[in-house]
């Protein structure tokens, strides 16, 4: 059993607690914070972005979704049990596991509406959860600043100006001021972006904003962000602690925050003095609906992406014996993005996957824990990368060698007709999120393909690659508006043998009153791992036009051998 976990657990025995609920977030409930920052990780080495620790005295539990429950079960040994959070809630299992006992959970770590839904499900089985808890471990509640450099978005790269945003929020606001805790939403409300959470463009702070006339607040450590211009002329910089102590001693009698992105920690410092609501404001909403300058912004970083990829997908066809490992093939990506017109950092860690670790749905290669590359027949690649002008997600499968196991071929077409299907039709208005879902995977499922993560999710401008609004997942009905992105990436795994997804990015169009999904990835599709026995005369002229509209888009950047070999092997054989 690791070290940290005994102490934990000695501790309960100690103290007369039964259980202590380890979240995975940071203080801002990041989906995806810093290493340093994730308690799951720091506790046991395992690395995921959505899952919780129930530490018991004598054992543990590791709750999590369909995403990591093949790598956690690889992972953990015997005395850790795994369970998908689909089927068994922390709640539930303690209800019934655990009735009339005490237990502990950190506030700063988990949201308010999370304590809520918790509360209400353990009250009823005498269940009390001590919420003031100590440090029983070290933890980072705060990233490294000094490597943060934030900075405003150039006026070609702004949708809004943050005076409108902001009005815009006032205009909403039921209550006497706002606490916008979510990284994201700030980055875009403020039109700022900074680099202290890795894989991510958005400053470590929240926002206060009042409904009278009063100078808005940002809400971080951070000091470098006084050096925006902007930052420092009108608004006020106060840490957290500043700014709870502000609140707290002023005239403010209503405050209203979302529950579902604020830690229980600020509710619990505000409550005693403070009327505190939970907003009605969708910023979400308002974020995924991409105005002009973000969607041709995004179009023309999706070409430089683009040629990125396919770069490294024609040198890794024609160089596979340089490579060594999973690693290298995801540096070499890296290394082709780093090339591009501002580019800036990745959007998520690369997974590259060969053959049975592709099946392992969010894989990660590490430098010295990485599969070789000889005798394996598929990669997986799924990755993405932020630039000043938009934000890029995408997933292809390359043939390396001789394909192991039938029907392949046969699996990967569906896939790609799948995706052929769903840019070929033209959907009704009001179309939700889980009906995009629900269309891919019935026509897959006819042909015995299903798979157990979302269809699809929102992604940012030069922001979050996983963002709220739309989620095309089932019973999650989020209306499909007029510019949306979001990616749809269908998949299909055998646990030890192979894992096939392709993702692309589409943007929604209302024409005609009708809603159209126009693809907006730039990258080939690898020919070879085509059953062109099961593609229409139509499906072969669609994916000879993608193909095409590509090698149009970045024919000038590209060598002459590498237009060669892209004609030959990417056009000419369709």
């Amino acid at each position: 059993m690791n070290l940290k976990i005994n102490i934990i657990q000695k501790f309960l025995n100690k103290n007369n607690f039964s259980f202590y609920i380890i979240t995975n977030s940071d203080i801002h409930l990041n989906e995806s914070p810093n290493l340093n920052q994730k308690d799951i990780y720091n506790l046991t080495g395992f690395d995921c972005s959505n899952g919780y620790l129930l530490i018991l005295r004598k054992k543990i539990i590791f709750f999590t979704d369909s995403r990591y429950t093949l790598a956690a079960s690889k992972f953990f040994n015997k005395n850790c049990e795994i369970l998908d959070l689909k089927n068994h809630s922390i709640s539930y299992y303690l209800c019934n596991s655990l009735p009339n006992t005490t237990g502990l959970i950190d506030p700063k770590l988990i949201s308010i509406k999370e304590i809520f839904n918790h509360r209400e499900k353990l009250d009823k089985s005498n269940i009390k959860v001590i919420l003031n808890v100590k440090n029983i471990f070290k933890k980072n509640y705060y990233p490294d600043f000094g490597t943060s450099y934030p900075f405003s978005l150039p006026k070609y790269c702004i949708p809004r100006t943050y005076i409108d945003n902001i009005k815009w929020l006032q205009s909403n606001l039921k209550s006497e001021g706002i606490i916008i805790w979510n990284n994201s939403h700030v980055a875009y409300l403020l039109n700022i972006r900074s680099f202290e959470i890795q894989n991510s463009t958005k400053p470590f702070a929240g926002l206060f904003i009042s409904r009278k006339n009063i100078k808005p607040i940002i809400i971080s450590n951070n000091k470098f962000l006084k050096k925006i211009d902007k930052i420092n002329k009108n608004f006020n910089l106060m840490s957290q602690k500043e700014f709870l102590s502000y609140i707290v001693k002023s005239n403010i009698k209503t405050i209203e925050t979302n529950f579902n992105y604020t830690n229980f920690h600020i509710y619990i410092s505000l409550f005693k003095n403070i009327l505190i609501k939970d907003s009605k404001i969708n910023i979400d909403k308002k974020i995924s609906q991409k105005s002009r300058v973000e969607f041709n912004n995004i179009k023309q970083c999706h070409i430089q992406d683009g040629l990125s990829v396919t770069k490294f997908i024609l040198y890794l066809k024609n160089n596979q014996k340089i490579f060594k490992d999973e690693f290298s093939i995801a540096n070499k990506l890296y290394q082709l993005r780093k090339e591009g017109v501002n580019f800036f950092r990745n959007s998520f860690d690369y997974i590259s996957a060969l053959d049975k670790n592709a099946a392992i749905i969010h894989y990660k290669p590490l430098p010295f824990n990485s599969q070789k590359l000889s005798k394996h027949s598929l990669l997986l690649i799924d990755s993405g990368a932020h630039y000043l002008e938009g934000t890029t997600d995408v997933t292809r499968v390359i043939k390396l060698n001789k394909l192991k196991y039938k029907n392949i071929k046969s699996y990967y077409t569906y896939l790609l007709k799948s995706l052929i299907l769903i840019e070929n039709k033209v959907f009704n208005r009001g179309i939700t999120g889980s009906d995009l879902d629900s269309f891919v995977r019935s026509y897959l499922s006819k042909n015995n393909i299903t798979y157990g993560h979302g269809t699809g999710h929102s992604v940012g401008y030069f922001n979050d690659v996983h963002e709220k609004y739309p989620v095309l997942a089932p019973n999650l009905n989020h209306t499909i508006l007029n510019n949306n992105l979001f990616s749809i990436e269908p998949g299909f795994y055998l646990n030890e043998k192979y894992g096939l997804r392709i993702e692309n990015l589409y943007f929604s169009k209302v024409l005609n009153k009708k809603i159209k999904l126009i693809n907006v990835t730039q990258v080939p599709y690898d020919l070879s791992l085509i059953n062109w026995k099961l593609i229409t005369n139509k499906e072969r002229i669609f994916l000879k036009n993608y193909h095409i509209k590509i090698y149009e888009n970045i024919e000038m950047y590209l060598s002459d051998i590498d237009k060669k070999i892209f004609i030959k092997t990417l056009i000419n054989k369709i």
